[in-house]
This record gives C-alpha cells, sequence and structure tokens, in this order.
C-alpha cells in the first residue's frame, strides 16, 4: 500500500469514527435531503482536515521541525477546518453558529487521533529505512566476504599448479609445453569464473574436465577420476569447488602404481548436492592446515546458507548443497 492510499483509507477513518454519532442520530430522517447534505459536508470536511492534518505533523517529523513550528501549522489547519464548517453549517444547512462549538470539539479529537497516526507512519518509515540500510549494509559485506575468500583461492590454486609444472619441465619437455598451454586456457578459464559468485555445474564441470587432464598428464593410470554428473542439472555451485576438492585428495594421499587414488564426483538428484569422495592412501605427516575446506565451507554458507558435510571412514567424503 502507498503511503497516499494510506493517508486516505486513515482520513476516512477517522473521519467515519468521529461523525458517527451524527449519522446515528440521523437515521430515522436519512431520506430528507438536507439531512444527506448535513451529513455530507460533516464528513467531507472531516477527511480533508484529518489528511491535512496527518500529512502537516508527518512532513514537519520527518523534516525534524521543533514541535512549536508543528503545533503552529496543526492550530491553523484546525482553526481554519472549524471556521470552514461552521460557515458551512450556517449558511447552507441553517444551523445556528454556536454549534461551532461542537466542531471544534470534534476536530481536538480528529487531531489528537491524527497525529497518533502521522507519528506511527513516520516510525514505521524510519524503521524500513533502518531495515533495508542493514540489508544492503550486510549484502555489502557478503560481497566483500566471497572478494576476500576467492582472493584466498587463487594462490592455492597456483601454487599446485606450478608445482605440477616443474615436475613436468624436469621428466618431459614435451608434456611441459603441452600442460603450460593447457593451463594457460584453465587459469583463464578460472579466473572469468571466479568472477562470479555462482555458476552452472555445467561451467564447473566443464573446468573439470580441464583440470582432470592437466592431472592425467602428471599422474597417467595411477590417478583414476570418475564422474556421474548431469551436467544438464537446473543448479548452480561456487566456482572451483570441486577443483579444490581434487586438490586436496591429491595433497593428502599416496598416488602410485601400488596405491592408485581413486576420486569420484555424483550428482545426488533427490537431495539436489554433490558428493566428492575419494580412497584414503594418507601421506605420512600430511595434516594440512584446514584453510581450504574451511573458506570452502564459508563460501557455502554465505551464498547457499547451507555448509557443506564431511565425513571420513574408509573414504573422504565431502557433500556440496547445490542451489537450484
Amino acid at each position: 500500500m502507498t503511503k497516499k492510499r494510506f493517508v486516505w483509507g486513515i482520513a476516512l477513518f477517522v473521519a467515519s469514527f468521529v461523525n458517527f454519532p451524527i449519522v446515528f442520530i440521523n437515521l430515522p430522517r436519512l431520506n430528507r435531503p438536507i439531512v444527506q447534505l448535513d451529513i455530507f459536508l460533516q464528513v467531507a470536511f472531516s477527511v480533508a482536515f484529518a489528511m491535512g492534518f496527518i500529512q502537516w505533523i508527518y512532513e514537519a517529523t520527518k523534516k525534524n521541525e521543533g514541535l512549536t513550528k508543528q503545533w503552529v501549522g496543526a492550530g491553523a489547519i484546525l482553526v481554519a477546518y472549524s471556521v470552514g464548517l461552521t460557515l458551512a453549517n450556517y449558511f447552507i444547512i441553517g444551523l445556528p453558529l454556536k454549534t461551532g462549538g461542537t466542531v471544534v470539539v470534534r476536530g481536538v479529537l480528529m487531531a489528537i487521533i491524527a497525529y497518533f497516526f502521522s507519528r506511527f507512519m513516520t516510525e514505521a518509515e524510519k524503521k524500513n529505512e533502518v531495515l533495508l540500510e542493514n540489508e544492503q549494509l550486510k549484502h555489502e559485506n557478503v560481497l566483500v566476504q566471497l572478494n576476500s575468500l576467492k582472493n584466498q583461492l587463487n594462490p592455492h590454486f597456483l601454487f599446485n599448479s606450478l608445482n605440477t609444472l616443474s615436475w613436468l619441465i624436469n621428466e618431459d619437455k614435451a608434456k611441459s609445453q603441452r600442460y603450460l598451454q593447457k593451463l594457460s586456457q584453465v587459469l583463464r578459464y578460472s579466473l572469468t569464473m571466479q568472477e562470479q559468485s555462482l555458476v552452472s555445474l555445467k561451467e564447473e564441470m566443464d573446468l573439470v574436465d580441464s583440470y582432470i587432464f592437466l592431472l592425467q598428464m602428471r599422474f597417467g593410470d595411477n590417478l583414476k577420476i570418475c564422474k556421474n554428473v548431469d551436467e544438464q542439472a537446473s543448479v548452480k555451485i561456487p566456482p572451483l569447488s570441486i577443483q579444490l576438492l581434487i586438490e586436496n585428495a591429491i595433497k593428502h594421499n599416496v598416488i602410485s602404481s601400488a596405491l592408485p587414488l581413486s576420486i569420484f564426483v555424483d550428482y545426488q538428484s533427490d537431495s539436489k548436492s554433490l558428493l566428492v569422495r575419494n580412497s584414503l592412501n594418507l601421506r605420512p605427516n600430511s595434516a594440512g592446515t584446514g584453510i581450504g575446506l574451511a573458506n570452502l565451507n564459508q563460501r557455502f554458507k554465505l551464498l547457499t546458507h547451507r555448509e557443506i558435510e564431511i565425513k571420513q571412514g574408509e573414504e573422504f567424503c565431502v557433500v556440496l548443497p547445490l542451489i537450484p
């Protein structure tokens, strides 16, 4: 409801409430034109007075004008209403001027009611402004936190990728050139994705596929990554989430022909989530700082209002909630 419609509604209510006794007393004579005109005049003047009074107090309060100025203006409106309606009653209806006392009493009563409604409007508007400002601050705070978290991901990804490139340069220069070319594509793609808070599952999996290509060049058959994902599902995910989990699995586990590492990425349509799990062949002294998973969990909390689930038994499992 707009402010104008609200003021109209309140003014009509105040006028009806104050003039109800007059209408009730005149019910037996309501079929007479002069009575109908009398009631119309009382209600019309009362509605105009209530609207003017509410609007004046509302604007004066909003501008933080002093009480003296508020009540001087309100008094002028009350006088205008009282004199105007008394003269209308005298010249149009034929009522004596002494009825002006009842007009003043009704005006004062309406002024009291209208004052409280105008104050209510002002306080309600201030409250809405505060709530809107708080929501804007929360939104800005979330964006700041997300940017901070995403900036923490860049060094993590680059560190692991450059380590891989350094290893390949010593092992096979031809492979290292191919790896470097593919790495530049992955970096360009990942940086583009990081400009967004959320990406589609298909976009995320396209990056994962490119990243897997880089990993297979290094580990060959010793690393097995199996995907069972409906890439056309209408869901979104914070970018680089799956890649980070794959990096963690590689960082903390032995990868060899005797102990190959298996990673599984499964889409769970019933719970709209993604299950990423890997076999456990932990490296000696492989305990990490936990910053990567804490970072990922914080991003999901900010964007989905849900936390990731971490389970460890025979396998290490992470459930990522997706956004429909």
